[in-house]
This record gives C-alpha cells, sequence and structure tokens, in this order.
C-alpha cells in the first residue's frame, strides 16, 4: 500500500470500509515483520565478540535498539489486531445494511 487511501462507493460491492480496513491491518502486520525480521538481524550482530571498547559501546546501543524495535512491532501488532476487531464490525455493520437495502 502507498499510503493513498482509496474508499470504494456504495455501488462497488467490493469497495465496503472493512475491505479497506483489512488492507490497512494487512500493512500494520507486514510493517511489524519488517521490524522483527530487522530486530532478529541486528540481534545476531549483537552476539559477535568485540574485543574494543567502540564495539563494546556499539552491541550496547545495537542491543537497546532491538529492544525498541521489539516494542514497536508488538505495538503494530497490537494496533493490527485492533484493526481488525474494528474491521469484523464495520463487515457486520455493512452486511446488515446491505440486508436493509441501504
Amino acid at each position: 500500500m502507498d499510503g493513498r487511501a482509496v474508499w470504494g462507493s456504495r455501488d462497488d460491492p467490493g469497495g465496503g470500509v472493512a475491505v479497506q480496513v483489512l488492507a490497512f491491518e494487512t500493512e500494520l502486520r507486514r510493517h511489524r515483520d519488517v521490524l522483527d525480521d530487522l530486530r532478529r538481524q541486528a540481534l545476531s550482530v549483537t552476539l559477535l565478540s568485540w574485543e574494543s571498547p567502540a564495539g563494546r559501546s556499539f552491541r550496547t546501543y545495537l542491543s537497546a535498539r532491538c529492544t525498541e524495535l521489539a516494542r514497536t512491532a508488538e505495538l503494530l501488532g497490537a494496533a493490527a489486531e485492533e484493526l481488525g476487531s474494528y474491521r469484523r464490525l464495520l463487515g457486520e455493520a455493512e452486511l446488515l445494511q446491505r440486508q436493509v437495502g441501504l
């Protein structure tokens, strides 16, 4: 997704808001996975043996960034879960609207 929302019209059978929310939810999960992959790669670097004080400082710095990446990935996952709940409610509401002819 490129950050631009394309909202469907009422006449568009695939254009419900729930479909758009699903796209955002999917993007959040994708970003979470990318951050988690980056965190794992950075963690592997922290396992290397660093002989110099600068290397040890970098390892400490990288460990702190890994912690921040983990928290950000966790928050993205939680946001995706919340969007999933919202999407399900929207889907039910859209179905009810179609059933009553709105």
